[in-house]
């Protein structure tokens, strides 16, 4: 033994208190002159040499800079008696070894933007695993084309429709099926359509002014038609001794005498008396009684008027004489409105009556509801809106029995896509947007066919995009590519 000195190793903590271990550590002298290693110190399988921390904290710490973002790594190290810094943190994640890709059978491949519009990056997925084998810097082909010569035995791949992708599967991987992702063929086809509305706009801007009313009233009567309930009128108010004044009458119908009946039914003789004299009860006279109705014939004439105010009327008839006040004023002139026909509307219900103006859907709105089924457009007005196009525009029902065709194709595999480009390429009729759509298929009419046949897609592929922008988004722009790369793939959480 030649020498000992003292290490200090941090280890996990015990009942949440910081440990370390005091280690005492031998150093040796080889007396064999022919060796060139002359001293030389005991190892120990759980520390490595040099470390600080026991290979258990390292572990937990490279998970942490993994699955978290270095910031909150570091507190939530700290939170667990086993402080590091943010750079350490990311140091841990930088040493971690990738996993081995040995085989692989079905690729997924798809670009994820480093930054939207500016740069990109192409991500590759194991199908069959659902889970990201690689990350490339560029969505280049030349970048796959390299990833792709080291496993050229790949049976199946599934992609977007980038030509870039394509050519570079061709020439490396030739045997290969290649399946173009059924929801990019929805959202290209979407984007034709788009296209396509906007190059009929002013056809379509000029036929909605003309035919705005008939699509209010249709809205309108739509609206009413759906009305679950009705508000139950209101009860007439019944005067509080109309029931007393009928046991009256019974009583004075059988002869009994005043006195009797007015100590049976509680009641002064006075009352019995008049009631007596009364065939029907007389109702009281209102001690805020008014003359408003010297003035009905004058309040039938102004409520007959469009735009008419009733505080304007209760000021006109003020100064022809009316005594009362506002309230009773009120009460009289909305009975009238109730018992009078022909009322026109007052201010207040011109202002709230709708404009002659319908809101123009935009382009990318009429390509979602041009293959849609008229009772899967809730909004009357929307629905009419398009009824009216189709009516008007006959071309539009070309459009819409192509559109349905292709989704028919795509959901049930059913029919000939080529017959489909066919006809859209044959058509008499000018569809810009739909053109350009048939003929890229036509160039990718192989990856296409096989989107309808094969049960793959690129679904797994667009969420691991999706988990790719959310850890870029944790990183705060401390990240570099590599780090990046190191966390989509060596991560447990996705």
């Amino acid at each position: 033994m030649h020498d000992r000195y003292n290490r200090r190793i941090a280890d996990l903590p015990v009942f949440h208190y910081n440990t370390v271990i005091n280690l005492t550590v031998r150093k040796f002298k080889c007396l064999n002159e022919k060796c060139h290693r002359k001293v030389y110190v005991e190892q120990n399988e759980h520390i490595l040499p040099y470390a600080r921390r026991t290979g258990r904290v390292n572990r937990l710490l490279s998970d942490i800079a993994i699955e978290m973002a270095s910031g909150a790594g570091s507190k939530l190290s700290g939170k667990l008696k086993i402080q590091v810094c943010r750079s350490t943190l990311t140091r841990l994640a930088h040493l971690q070894p990738l996993p081995k890709l040995e085989s692989i059978r079905v690729l997924g491949v798809d670009d994820w933007a480093f930054r939207k519009g500016v740069n990109y990056g192409t991500i590759l997925v194991d199908m069959e695993t659902s889970k990201p084998i690689d990350l490339l810097p560029t969505r280049d082909g030349a970048d796959l084309k390299k990833w792709l010569k080291d496993y050229p035995d790949i049976e199946i791949i599934t992609r977007d429709r980038a030509s870039s992708y394509s050519s570079v599967i061709d020439s490396v991987c030739p045997n290969a099926i290649q399946v173009a992702d059924r929801f990019h063929l929805l959202m290209n086809l979407s984007d034709a359509l788009d296209t396509y509305f906007k190059s009929i706009a002013p056809k379509i801007n000029a036929l909605i002014k003309k035919e705005t009313y008939e699509i209010l009233e249709a809205a309108n009567s739509q609206a009413q038609t759906n009305k679950s309930f009705e508000i139950p009128p209101l009860a007439e108010k019944t005067d509080s001794r109309q029931h007393v004044f009928y046991k009256v009458k019974e009583l004075q119908a059988e002869r009994i005498t005043r006195r009797k009946i007015a100590k049976e039914l509680g009641i002064s003789r006075n009352t019995v008396r008049l009631y007596f004299s009364q065939d029907t009860l007389i109702p009281k006279a209102h001690p805020k009684r008014t003359n408003i109705e010297l003035f009905t014939n004058y309040i039938i004439s102004r409520i007959t008027k469009e735009g008419h105010l009733i505080g304007s009327i209760i000021e006109e008839i003020r100064q022809m004489g009316y005594l009362g006040g506002n309230t009773q004023a009120y009460q009289y002139i909305n009975f009238l409105k109730g018992t009078t026909p022909n009322i026109a509307a007052n201010y207040t219900e011109l202002q709230q009556k709708r404009m002659p103006y319908v809101k123009r859907l935009s382009s990318r709105k009429l390509a979602r509801y041009i293959g849609y089924d008229m009772n899967r457009i809730d909004d009357a007005e929307e629905k009419k809106y398009l009824q009216v196009l189709l009516e008007k525009l006959p071309k539009l029902k070309q459009v819409r029995q192509l559109v349905r065709k292709f989704k028919t194709i795509l959901k049930t595999g059913a029919g000939d896509i080529a017959k489909w480009i066919l006809k859209v390429k044959e058509s008499t009729q000018k569809l810009p947007g739909l053109l350009t759509f048939a003929r890229g298929l036509e160039r990718d009419i192989r990856a296409v066919k096989n989107s309808f046949r094969q049960k793959w897609s690129n679904g797994p592929v667009e969420g691991h995009v999706n988990r790719v922008k959310s850890i870029k988004r944790q990183m705060y722009g401390r990240a570099s590519f590599e780090l990046l790369r190191r966390k989509v793939l060596l991560s447990q959480s996705g």
